[in-house]
């Protein structure tokens, strides 16, 4: 074999530039990410966070009861409340942290230790907190309802309830202006209010959709909005910043936070996506942690996020640039590594003389069949628009959390091998398969048995004519829809009017009668035995076209040689038409396994799981049950099973020279 070497070198120049690329690839790509854990662990599902700049210690809330305090990843102590934390908020000069709760308390605990040093009963659940800029009074906004609200204004004193300002909405969150006279608050018909303890309001500013969080980073104030759009504004309510951040997954809007020197806007939501927006507005990163995000809290340079799954993230907005100019090189090696393969396997089958002559010939014939290549592309566009994108999204979206509450790009999760777990412990398909296997076998028997016999039958009548109406009587039936057909044998199975029964009465067998359908022990066989005498329409064509094609010299020099009717069936047709009886088989298997109809029309795969098979499972889950990731597993094993069964039939029934 001789070997070119210019396009060897040029192949092994290609390998190593694609190694190359992949490594840098890799490289980059684990630099895009902009976002570390820092190590905090608090066991539950976190709710809130606040953050000390002097001591750099973390507070965690938790929906799980508990308050946490931690350094360098490092528990220094915890505190448990009779219900979840909602809001945080720490007074240096006080040396507290309060804890608004949802059990209906304010709760003020030492920074250094833990110790309960306050506590003020709400009787409401607590959604925002805030203390006053001289530590003389707590504001909390509450929620009793879908519509009734209060904001409540306590002294920190002695936990005595100075103003109750009713609200006719649900509030989102409350701070104090550095007055300490005012309050702003927003609710969710999208207004953010500047309202006095006493309850007059003195300013106004109205969004377009529910504001869900307020949150202060330095002299501004932060909220988002359901819509995914956020202000920053003074405690004159004059808005300074506004945005929207794009979320084309539909992701869920929840959480607003801002760092505190580059004026870096971070925005989360429940699925766990957040979106990072510069001082100019402009969204520039997003992410995914995979976990709703509660709360956000600037800290310098960078914010740290926090969510349902015990995540405690840090995330550094302030290398924005160059998170994204890793972004673009890894993309660039990417590319790089993908025309580098190509180049080296190209130059491959270009360095060996028996390659390089097949691969010139293919390329010779493609350019001369390019038009007709070019007339068939809308045809292959539109059978994998219409058939194969279908087969590929059911095979990725096996393995996610696709369901009727989880549709948007945002909410589907990769959750692994769970759906195809969920075949095995569930139970149903376990019985629905013994049950396909059982109808699958049966129907094979009945396939090889009766089209055959009555296809030999009447190929076999003399006389033109007679065929020609034997024929034509037994093709008939095809034209009547499968629909009709359960339906006439379910009324034949009528356990009150039902031919069945009718004729086992008139023969006096009434011992045999039985509600067919309702009986788990004849419900399965009662279904088998749907369609007697089993001459199929489509089967039987195939088979009297598989014996016409035989020819009748073969068949009478068979007779010649002394060979019987017997004879000639067994030993000369029936081997003769074994393409036939493949093509039958598997076409058999395929149907078995996909249909429900009859099972569906009949028993509804009762009663219980006797008539129960995958397909109808299958459809169930789509259309009753929304799991369509559910579904979609349930569909590649029978997919993987149908591709098995027919290449073991086309193996056993294939001819032989």
């Amino acid at each position: 074999m001789k070997i070119n070497r210019i396009w060897l070198t040029i192949a092994l120049i290609a390998v190593i530039l694609t190694g190359i690329s992949f490594a840098c690839f890799r490289i980059y790509s684990g630099r895009t990410e902009g976002i570390e854990d820092v190590g905090i662990v608090t066991g539950g599902q976190n709710n809130c966070i606040a953050h000390d700049k002097g001591t750099d210690i973390v507070y965690i809330g938790t929906h799980d009861n508990k308050l946490f305090a931690f350094k360098d990843g490092e528990e220094l102590w915890h505190a448990t409340a009779e219900g979840p934390f909602s809001e945080l908020v720490i007074r240096k000069d006080q040396d507290l942290l309060y804890g608004g709760n949802e059990n209906g308390y304010v709760y003020a605990y030492s920074l250094s230790d833990g110790e309960l040093k306050k506590t003020v009963s709400i009787q409401r659940r607590v959604v925002g907190l805030d203390v006053s800029p001289d530590g003389s009074r707590v504001a909390v906004a509450t929620n009793t309802g879908s519509s009734k609200a209060n904001i409540l204004i306590y002294s920190t004193e002695d936990g005595s309830e100075l103003y109750n300002n009713k609200a006719t909405v649900t509030l989102g969150g409350i701070k104090y202006a550095s007055d300490g006279e005012t309050v702003i608050s927003i609710n969710k018909r999208g207004e953010i209010d500047l309202i006095r303890e006493n309850g007059e309001k003195v300013g106004s500013y109205k969004t377009n959709f529910a504001a869900l969080q307020l949150v202060r980073s330095g002299d501004m104030f932060w909220t988002v909005c359901k819509d995914g759009s956020y202000y920053g504004f003074d405690e004159s309510l004059n808005i300074l910043r506004s945005g929207k951040v794009s979320n084309s997954m539909s992701a869920v809007i929840a959480s607003i936070g801002a760092d505190e020197e580059n004026g870096h806007v971070v925005i989360g939501s429940d699925e766990g996506f957040f979106f990072i927006m510069n001082d100019r507005d402009k969204e520039v990163y997003s992410g995914d942690v995979n976990t709703h995000i509660t709360a956000i809290t600037g800290v310098g340079k960078c914010v740290y996020m926090t969510g349902l799954a015990d995540m405690v993230k840090q995330v550094y907005v302030d290398n924005l640039e160059n998170i994204n100019s890793n972004i673009k090189r890894a993309s660039l090696f990417r590319t790089g590594f993908i025309v580098f393969a190509i180049i080296f396997i190209a130059s491959a089958l270009m360095a060996f003389d028996g390659s390089r002559t097949k691969t010139i010939k293919f390329l010779k014939t493609l350019w001369r069949c390019k038009m007709a290549y070019v007339m068939l592309l809308p045809t292959l566009l539109l059978i994998w628009f219409f058939n194969y994108r279908g087969i590929a999204t059911a095979f990725i979206r096996a393995f996610t959390n696709w369901s009727k509450t989880n549709t948007t790009l945002a909410q589907i999760r990769f959750i692994g091998l769970d759906n195809f777990k969920r075949m095995f412990t569930e139970g149903y398909f376990l019985v629905g398969f013994k049950n396909m296997v059982l109808i699958t076998v049966t129907g094979v028997i009945k396939v090889l048995t009766m089209p055959i016999l009555v296809a030999w039958l009447v190929y076999s009548i003399k006389g033109d004519k007679r065929k020609f109406l034997h024929r034509f009587l037994f093709v008939l039936p095809i034209v009547v829809p499968g629909v009709i057909g359960a339906l006439t044998w379910q009324k034949i199975y009528d356990p009150s009017i039902g031919l069945l029964n009718e004729v086992l009465g008139a023969m006096h067998l009434d011992s045999l009668k039985r509600v067919w359908l309702g009986d788990a022990k004849t419900a399965i066989w009662a279904v088998i035995f749907m369609g007697f005498p089993f001459v199929g329409a489509m089967a039987f064509l195939v088979y009297y076209g598989g014996l016409i094609n035989i020819g009748k010299d073969v068949e009478e020099s068979a007779m010649i040689d002394g060979a019987t009717r017997h004879d000639l069936f067994w030993k000369i047709q029936l081997p003769l038409i074994r393409p036939q009886l493949s093509i039958m088989i598997t076409l058999h298997i395929i149907g078995t396994i996909q249909d429900f109809n009859g099972i569906f029309i009949l028993t509804g795969g009762g009663p219980g799981t006797s008539t129960y098979v995958p397909a109808l499972e299958l459809y169930l889950n789509v259309a009753q049950f929304g799991r369509y990731g559910y579904a979609c597993a349930l569909g590649v094993v029978l997919f993987l099973f149908t591709m098995t069964a027919t290449l073991i039939s086309r193996k056993l029934t294939e001819g032989k020279e």
